[in-house]
């Protein structure tokens, strides 16, 4: 056995600080398979379930490997919770019970930093006409005097993005040296960190933001761990796509017209180009209100995707005057002696720049092998719009980002492989395009047929044949689980629009039950509230599917509404759909259900979060009863007794051993 293996044996140094340590063959074979991925410079793919305590699994040798090598490794999470139990305990523990030097430094983007300098005028801004933006600005102010790190998601309250743009850092603004708050600067102390550290713990968007761009967003790193690997292709898609947005539009245009309005005794020269920038940038917003008010007319959808023609929108004219105002900034910037302000009107001046580029490859760009759509927001200020474009597949751009650039890479999750009982991780393979990784496929320790009752009632109606009659069948078996258990219910949804139907059915029916609604507070507030009170119902969609970890009897039963099928028409989906058709294969199996299955398992995994967990798992979509490809899901996951009767719910709480 190698020494990194000996960590996790029963008198291993791992055991000497775990209370109740157990040696689990699942950790031991995990770190096993990573270690030889190092040893042999491979990609290594590897699921393994809830208990297997892949964290350490992955780190342990990750620690040895880089303090030997004296190089660096990124592990990458999907959610902040990860990123946050990583560096706040995982890397902390391994330091202490390893005995080793060990450097780690969380990497967070740097909008997520509070800047001095933006904080400094913020503070001797005098009055604030709006009384309510005065009291969040003043919140933040008191919370500068305490933080070490400036770090936003580290406040105990969540500022609104207007709030928060107004001290928040802005790489392409940052003086760096230059800055008389340089050495005091949060962000650079952070970036001194990351320069000194064995181990950098990332989250996927800055990840890609780095791999996918020439900005050295994070420092130079020889290996990679993806965990929470089954959110990647989306993450990779976002990043490779481009977006054009009104409200970020709106932004830019304020940022522009602030700077134009500020005083100051100027020459005849700047007084004559200032006009002129003037005048376009109220002709350039003149010519986006109408642009953006004929998406609102022809997109009819709302908070949701939609396909959109190109040739509906004449965009050559809002193209040109964006090019038209990013050359007056630049002419102005040119005659501007105050060095600052010259390097602010050059940067909004490449701002708008890059916003028509983004314009034109959405709406003249190629249309093969990209997908575009279009998005209508409600927000509270009104309604906003944005069009996207986004490459339909993103195999080559991941092998030649990340496969090819890094010698190392470790992808894992809980759910990554597709089929039911003979499992393989062909699907995440493929959509990656992985060439050749070393493979490993670990259960989970839980005792599932002890543990967990599977509960799929009977007599609901099928949601595409009747949709009005599901969610009537919906509501009832929801408050009837409730009058079961009094609480502690996840119950999961695939759309805002059920879930927000749903929920009005049950409030018009029972007003003694409390529901938490995803979108009416904040996630975490949620969760908070839903772990101290277990007479609450949870209702959310697809970020509480997965990365949401509640232990204990604060949650006791989870409820998949509907079998998490992608929307058809969604474009992505669509488009994707249709590029496997046009190549010969059937969307269905080949995309459709194995996506479906990594979020059904990963709805079950929510439920059993330790080794003393129990719980009701419920499945009230028919089809995985009554449809062929129901089995795929039923074997799926785990083993577990199954009823269709709500007497025996309300049986398996009381039963040995009991749960109160």
């Amino acid at each position: 056995m190698s020494s990194t293996l000996k960590y996790f044996e029963e008198k291993g140094k791992l055991s000497k600080l775990l209370p109740g340590y157990e040696v689990r063959s699942e950790q031991i074979e995990m770190a096993g398979a990573v270690e030889e991925a190092i040893e042999r410079e491979k990609h290594l793919v590897v699921e393994a379930g809830p208990g297997v305590g892949k964290s350490l699994a992955y780190l342990v040798p990750f620690i040895e490997w880089s303090l030997k090598e004296n190089k660096k490794v990124v592990v990458s999470t999907y959610t902040k919770a990860l990123q946050n139990q990583l560096a706040v305990k995982d890397l902390p523990f391994l330091k202490k019970a390893l005995k080793v030097d060990l450097r780690w430094a969380i990497c967070m983007g740097s909008d997520n930093y509070l800047c001095l300098k933006k904080s400094s005028k913020v503070s001797k801004g005098g009055t604030f006409s709006n009384k309510k933006k005065k009291k969040k600005i003043d919140s933040i102010l008191k919370w500068l005097k305490k933080t070490d790190t400036g770090l936003a998601t580290d406040m105990d309250f969540v500022p609104e993005r207007s709030v928060w743009s107004s001290f928040s850092r802005e790489a392409d603004l940052c003086q760096g040296r230059k800055c008389a708050f340089f050495h005091d600067c949060y962000y650079m102390k952070a970036r001194k960190e990351q320069q000194d550290a064995h181990i950098l713990v990332s989250n996927h968007s800055l990840l890609f933001s780095h791999l996918m761009s020439e900005a050295n967003v994070l420092p130079d790193f020889s290996a990679s761990v993806l965990d929470e690997a089954h959110t990647l292709e989306d993450i990779a898609t976002v990043h490779l796509g481009r977006e054009f947005s009104e409200f970020a539009l709106r932004r830019q245009f304020d940022n522009v017209e602030n700077i134009l309005a500020e005083g100051g005794k100027k020459e005849k020269t700047i007084i004559e180009k200032e006009k002129s920038a003037r005048e376009g940038l109220d002709k350039t917003r003149s010519i986006f209100e109408a642009f953006f008010k004929k998406a609102l007319e022809l997109i009819p959808a709302r908070d949701t995707s939609s396909s959109f023609d190109r040739d509906l929108f004449p965009h050559e004219e809002a193209s040109k005057s964006l090019d038209e105002l990013s050359r007056s900034l630049l002419a102005l910037s040119d005659e501007e002696e105050d060095e600052e302000r010259e390097e602010t009107l050059k940067v909004y001046a490449e701002r708008l720049s890059s916003r028509k580029e983004s314009l034109e490859f959405i709406f003249q760009g190629p249309e093969d092998g990209y997908v575009r759509w279009a998005e209508i927001k409600t927000l509270r200020g009104g309604e906003s719009a944005s069009f996207h474009a986004a490459p339909i597949e993103i195999k080559k751009q991941m092998k030649a980002c990340l496969f090819d650039r890094v010698s190392v890479a470790i992808l894992t999750s809980a759910t990554l492989s597709s089929g039911g009982r003979k499992k393989d991780l062909s699907f995440v393979k493929e959509r990656l395009g992985m060439e050749d990784p070393l493979e490993l496929i670990l259960d989970s320790p839980f005792d599932y047929k002890k543990n967990v009752l599977f509960y799929l009632p009977p007599g609901i109606a099928d949601p595409n044949a009747k949709t009005e009659s599901f969610k009537k069948d919906l509501a009832k078996n929801i408050i009837d689980l409730y009058d079961a258990m009094g609480g502690r219910i996840f119950s999961l949804f695939t759309s805002y629009e059920m879930l927000n139907s749903v929920s009005e059915a049950i409030e018009s029916e029972r007003k003694d039950i409390e529901l938490l609604k995803q979108g009416s507070l904040p996630r975490y507030v949620l969760l908070d509230v839903f772990k101290k009170n277990n007479h609450t119902i949870l209702m959310g969609t697809s970020t509480f599917w997965q990365g949401v970890d509640v232990q204990g009897s604060a949650l006791e039963c989870v409820i998949v509404t509907r079998l998490p099928f992608a929307v058809p028409s969604d474009p992505i989906t669509s488009a994707r759909i249709r590029r496997l058709r046009e190549e010969g294969f059937n969307p269905f199996t080949e995309y459709q259900l194995p996506q479906a299955l990594i979020m059904f398992k990963q709805g079950f995994g929510r439920l059993i979060r330790s080794h003393s967990d129990r719980g009701v798992f419920t499945v009230l979509d028919p089809r995985i009863a009554t449809k062929e490809y129901g089995s795929e899901f039923l074997s799926s996951i785990p083993e577990c007794k199954t009823t269709h009767q709500l007497e025996e719910v309300k049986e398996f709480f009381y039963s040995e051993p009991a749960l109160k």
